[in-house]
């Protein structure tokens, strides 16, 4: 018997949707399954899932092998603390993994579990960093125009879209936006990645490179657009943050783990940053997780305390040991190289 109606109108009476509007959830789609890259939905018709769930089911839906990773490891164990003095194999065992996977300078991982999450533990991990370095003032972060960063609250003073902040602030002080490197909408005389790389060193300047963490950035912008940036613009942006002393992040929440053609997107134009925070794609959506993965100099032990609860429990990372096979096998069979022309 069809109880769509009566699951609808449940729907609106007890559940508050991300960017709920009465408006734009009269007729919502009653999603019953998923196959591949397939969606069924209630009322009969199969339709494409073209967005990937939100940017994260990497290796398609139904995948068999994924649901029995997360069943075998919840019935050994349900949750297990990674705070200092515990551990667990299966942590251990995808950090080695995404290490070994991800940029060249990546040194450690630290687990969360969404990419708000990862994002607030960057700007944590920036700023811990200077302190250690006896630079305590360098606090501000500097992000970009249409940049998302998710809605946690500094990781919306980070996200560049006026829409999220305005029933919500005020925002976190200490975090400035720029224009992005956005070819098609740029205003200026000089080419556009260059232009907009200065339009970071013009705004550490302004602040004081003696105040400023980070440079946070999407390789490729999702919700903002699904901006490419010209291939000038990444190297550019590495040498900027080189010559100031501040870190750069690379939010790889929605570019990471084969969604551009790579494990990670910055490879396509030679540049390594110092923080990377992913999520989403880690384990194609079948769990929560997440984490940020550091270089060395960003990871080294420390007397003072780190950060303060985050968590590593077996389940998810479990699936996304699975989650990133699959994804390896897909990228060795169909990766496009190149730079740039690759995340377009």
């Amino acid at each position: 018997m069809d109880n769509t109606a009566e699951l609808l109108e449940s729907d609106r009476r007890f559940l508050v949707h991300p960017l709920q509007h009465p408006e734009e959830h009269k007729a919502p789609l009653l999603v019953t399954e998923g196959r591949g890259a397939m969606l069924h939905i209630a009322d009969g018709r199969e339709l494409i899932d073209g967005l990937a769930g939100l940017w994260n089911v990497n290796v398609g839906h139904g995948r068999g092998e994924l649901a029995d990773a997360a069943a075998a490891q919840m019935r050994r164990i349900a949750y297990a603390s990674a705070y200092v003095g515990a551990t667990n194999e299966p942590a251990i065992r995808l950090g080695e993994k995404i290490v070994r996977h991800a940029y060249s300078n990546s040194s450690g991982v630290y687990y969360t579990t969404a990419g708000a999450e990862s994002n607030e533990s960057a700007f944590k991990t920036a700023r811990y960093y200077w302190k250690v370095k006896d630079k305590p003032n360098k606090t501000k972060i500097i992000s970009r125009i249409h940049g998302y960063h998710g809605v946690t609250m500094a990781a919306m003073s980070a996200t560049g879209m006026a829409v999220y902040h305005k029933m919500f602030g005020p925002l976190v002080p200490g975090f400035i936006q720029v224009a992005p490197p956005y070819a098609y909408r740029w205003q200026g005389n000089e080419e556009p990645g260059i232009g907009a790389a200065d339009l970071v060193e013009k705004a550490i300047l302004a602040e004081g490179p003696d105040t400023v963490a980070a440079v946070i950035c999407e390789p490729v912008m999702g919700a903002g657009g699904v901006i490419v940036p010209p291939d000038s613009y990444f190297p550019r942006l590495r040498e900027i943050c080189d010559q100031y002393d501040v870190l750069l992040i690379a939010d790889e929440v929605i570019t990471g783990f084969g969604r551009t053609g790579r494990w990670f997107a910055l490879g396509h134009w030679g540049v390594e940053p110092d923080i990377v925070s992913f999520a989403k794609g880690v384990t194609s959506g079948y769990l929560p997780s997440a984490a940020t993965s550091c270089r060395s100099a960003c990871t080294t032990r420390s007397s003072r305390r780190r950060w303060t609860a985050a968590t590593c429990t077996p389940p998810p990372i479990a699936v996304t040991r699975y989650a990133a096979r699959s994804a390896c096998a897909m990228s060795r069979s169909s990766r496009t190289r190149g730079s740039s022309s690759a995340a377009r």
